[in-house]
């Protein structure tokens, strides 16, 4: 038997695995494009072609994370979902919180909507970004707890360090992406990194196994460990994993099946890797 087949074997043991954080690009017709500066060229990456990627690697649901490139247009992921199926997938929608009404979230939450991005990137240097997301979360938060959605951040490590006293407070949970965006090589001790974990073995607060190549810039990833299994020594109930398919601006520095055997390496244990790909995401994306 060979490794592949027995690594296949293993995953199928733990059930449905979830990608909890994926992009997709269909038809520029169809679907175009914001207008204005775009953090990156989007690559041709349509659901026909992220499932060929996943689906061998024993991946059974994932979740449609929308991206800056589209704005506040949800149609395409909101379609993926409908071409897979509210047991398959689900989706993080990005809205206007100034205007968006409760029916309109109610009818998102009907099409397998279940959180909001906060998303300013998380290489801006922009001060008043700390600001903003704050701003950004308190006019949300309560109406994604009414509908037991949560909401996801992505910002920049300083800004985060920032943001931790709003984070405690807020009446929802939420997730942070890219593991909060640390630098891996700092290691552990580094600046704020003890005081996020502080704040993860509270409760409300979910970590994003996503973006290692945005974090690390060592071979093959290695100096991520450190960080990944002191997150899950902290509070492995509040863990998720994310491929962050189809690699935005990394395209050719990473793939789907190194991901996986990555987080494999840093949870060995196969109940952990349950509670983190499968019985995790299930709960947070209520599948």
């Amino acid at each position: 038997m060979s490794k592949r087949t027995t690594m296949t074997e293993a995953r199928a043991r733990l059930g449905a695995i979830c990608d909890t954080h994926v992009h997709i690009f269909e038809s520029r017709e169809r679907y175009p494009l914001k207008t204005g500066e775009l953090r990156s060229e989007p690559p041709d990456a349509p659901l026909a072609r992220l499932l060929a990627e996943s689906g061998p690697e024993g991946v059974r649901r994932v979740v449609f994370d929308q991206p800056s490139h589209y704005g506040y247009d949800n149609r395409c992921i909101l379609d993926a979902v409908e071409t897979l199926g509210r047991d398959r997938a689900r989706a993080i929608v990005s809205i206007d919180e100034n205007t968006v009404t409760d029916t309109e979230l109610d009818a998102l939450h009907a099409r397998g909507a279940r959180s909001i991005r906060v998303n300013y990137g998380y290489r801006s240097t922009d001060p008043d970004i700390t600001r903003r997301a704050a701003e950004h979360a308190h006019k949300l938060a309560s109406r994604a707890a009414d509908r037991g959605w949560h909401l996801e951040f992505l910002v920049p490590n300083r800004a985060l360090r920032e943001l931790l006293p709003t984070l405690a407070g807020l009446p929802c949970d939420f997730s942070v992406g890219h593991m909060g965006v640390f630098p891996a090589e700092k290691g552990v001790s580094q600046e704020g990194f003890a005081d996020f974990l502080r704040l993860h073995a509270m409760g409300r607060c979910w970590i994003k196994f996503t973006g290692v190549y945005r974090i690390s810039k060592a071979p093959d990833f290695t100096d991520i460990e450190p960080m990944a299994r002191a997150f899950v020594q902290n509070n492995p109930d509040r863990i998720v994993w994310g491929s962050d398919w189809p690699f935005l601006s990394h395209l050719d520095v990473v793939t789907y099946p190194q991901l996986l055997g990555l987080f494999e390496q840093w949870v060995p244990d196969a109940a952990t890797q349950r509670r983190i790909l499968v019985e995790n995401p299930a709960r947070l994306f209520d599948f």
